[in-house]
């Protein structure tokens, strides 16, 4: 190539270069634009729409009817879009006019522009609501009874196309709410409430970021209780006096000699809302605590198992040689205090050695693991039976209340009273008729325990008289408990525990009645004052000997009264419910629950239905 040649290649290009300038600057630029300027359905003339850039929506903005005979899900739109825009659903293009679409349930388009650099999503529906395809990529499912635990519950898997909000709603004279937000784009919601043998309507609404809302109506038939379930019924309701909350009654059916557990709740209207079936332990399975985040535990055999509220199984821990029994409780740690029969353990009773039951308490990490222990029989009077002999069952612990405010616990034993104990055993107090106590010890009777009994006073803090302290005499203004169950200590430091009234001043009484009473307990003078009572005027009508609870309502303030099994002689046995204000005793609400006993075959233990304790709660947690 020569030297002129080289210097004019560059020349040369700069011209072409130039002149391809010029004949470009005469063609038009590509649009950047994407967006739908009309859009129209064949089949349907007289629908008129909207267009909404902002929100990304196609609407029908007049109100004719579309002709029921109308195949929605072979439908052609009509548009136009901004210039050069392509039209696509999925990655179909879309020719205006020609292709057919679902539009049944809705449908997406994407418009893209002439020169690529943009895009915008419409939604096109006809109905007057959003479909659920706008915020779903699915159906939703909807599976009954997914632990095979409640049959009165289910689940609903959402699978939506971003994180949502979904709110499910049970339809019925007492509707049932429940609000679930996911980060998730799929998640379930359970389903709790449903009504029993009835297709149940359940109304889900699910939201998205935007508020953009989609609803659908879901029907879930439910089967019939299970026959033998006990029958509710409302005696009274005074709503806007009451605890809010369901009615939860922790049943157990007498089948045979042994226990089965269907702890149940009902509405106010009588209706039974919920209830698991854990007969699948083939034996009693108590008592349900609730953790207040949608979980409970309990107790059977030598297991403490935990579930959620749809009956799924969480967690299992067995501790091997402790019969759990009667109690179980968390402490703010997440250990628990159970009460327990230890296998192979003996005393030394009235000179002889035997065996003996539910006196010891143990305290369990989350591994199984004994990290302390209580013994009664090291504190307390074996040979005691002046309230009934027990046998190896002297003490027959049935509750434990765990003090926070001084690290203590509160513990019943139903044959012997009630007693305060420390975290090394140590003994603070009994709380008990004062006849027939004498030194303490399992094999060795070393310890007095007199100098622990509490001092019955009035409301001046005069001491009762002998007979009264002894327990032989009942006083109008005081009481001991007799067969106690559920204690409790009340936001005043008080003491409120059900008082069954089983052999009552040691078989003298005139009258049976049972009750819920208050006392206060001062510690520095070893004394003890009844301050409110409910229940001594009913009589035989609230009358339970065994089991049985109390509870303190936190938002009212109210009491709940709950015998457990009350036996008049005419008729099946009953539980009650019954709600008091405080310090007024209105009734606000009461309920009976009736036992059927239909599959007993005797009389004693697994040979009669009864409730074990009641609470009210809300059946979902926040």
């Amino acid at each position: 190539m020569t030297v002129f040649t080289k210097r004019l290649l560059p020349i040369v290009m700069i011209a072409v270069l130039f002149i391809a300038g010029c004949q470009n600057s005469t063609e038009p630029e590509s649009n950047p634009d994407a967006r739908f300027l009309e859009f129209s359905i064949s089949e349907l003339p007289n629908l008129s729409f909207t267009i909404d850039h902002d929100e990304g929506f196609v609407e029908v903005t007049n109100a004719e009817p579309i002709h029921s005979g109308t195949d929605l899900t072979l439908l052609t739109a009509s548009f136009s879009t901004s210039q050069g825009a392509s039209v696509f659903v999925d990655t179909v293009q879309q020719v205006s006019g020609e292709t057919i679409n679902d539009f049944s349930e809705g449908i997406f388009y994407t418009v893209i522009s002439e020169d690529g650099t943009a895009q915008q999503k419409y939604f096109v529906y006809l109905s007057e609501e959003l479909p659920l395809n706008y915020l779903l990529t699915e159906y939703p499912t909807v599976q009954l009874n997914p632990s095979g635990r409640n049959p009165l519950s289910a689940e609903i898997r959402v699978e939506s196309r971003e994180p949502t909000t979904a709110s499910i709603e049970i339809l019925g004279d007492i509707p049932i709410e429940k609000t679930v937000s996911s980060r998730f784009s799929t998640y379930q919601i359970p389903v709790l409430g449903l009504y029993p043998d009835a297709e149940n309507q359940v109304v889900l609404t699910v939201e998205n970021s935007n508020q953009h809302v989609v609803k659908d109506t879901l029907n879930v038939t439910t089967e019939a209780l299970p026959d033998f379930l006990p029958t509710p019924e409302i005696n009274v309701l005074q709503e806007s006096k009451m605890e809010p909350g369901m009615h939860f009654n922790e049943v157990h059916i007498g089948n045979a000699g042994k226990f089965n557990s269907y702890p149940l709740m009902f509405d106010n209207n009588g209706d039974i809302r919920w209830y698991l079936d854990l007969s699948e332990h083939d034996r009693i399975t108590w008592p349900i605590q609730f953790n207040g985040d949608g979980t409970f535990f309990a107790i059977f055999g030598v297991t403490i198992i935990e579930y959620d509220m749809l009956g799924n199984e969480l967690n299992r821990i067995v501790v091997e040689e402790n019969n759990m029994h009667h109690e179980i409780i968390k402490l703010p740690n997440g250990n628990y205090v159970i009460a327990v029969s230890r296998v192979g353990t003996t005393m030394i009773k009235n000179g002889e050695e035997i065996g003996s039951v539910e006196d010891y308490i143990i305290e369990v990490d989350g591994s199984g693991s004994i990290v302390n222990e209580w013994d009664m029989a090291e504190i307390l009077d074996v040979n005691r039976t002046t309230l009934t002999d027990g046998g190896v069952d002297w003490f027959h612990m049935n509750s434990i209340w765990y003090s926070e405010s001084d690290n203590t616990l509160i513990i019943s034993g139903r044959n012997q009273g009630v007693v305060k104990v420390d975290w090394e055993n140590n003994l603070k107090w009994i709380f008990a008729p004062h006849q027939g106590w004498g030194k303490a010890g399992r094999y060795e009777k070393s310890t007095e325990t007199a100098p622990f009994l509490l001092t019955a006073v009035d409301e001046s803090g005069t001491p009762f008289s002998d007979e009264v302290q002894l327990g032989t005499l009942e006083s109008n203004d005081f009481s001991w408990v007799w067969g106690q169950h559920a204690p409790l200590i009340l936001p005043n430091g008080n003491l409120f525990i059900f008082d069954n009234g089983f052999n009552r001043n040691f078989g003298t009484a005139a009258s049976n009645y049972s009750m819920g009473t208050e006392y206060e307990i001062n510690e520095q003078h070893m004394t003890v004052k009844q301050v409110w009572s409910y229940g001594r005027s009913r009589g035989d009508e609230l009358f339970s000997s065994i089991i049985s609870d109390v509870d303190y309502l936190p938002n009212t303030h109210n009491r709940l009264f709950m015998p457990g099994v009350v036996r008049t002689g005419a008729g099946n046995p009953y539980s009650k419910i019954v709600e008091i204000t405080h310090p007024d005793k209105e009734i606000v609400f009461e309920s009976t629950l009736h036992f059927k006993n239909q599959l007993v075959n005797g009389q004693g233990w697994g040979n009669l239905d009864i409730t074990y304790r009641a609470e009210r709660i809300p059946l979902y947690e926040n």
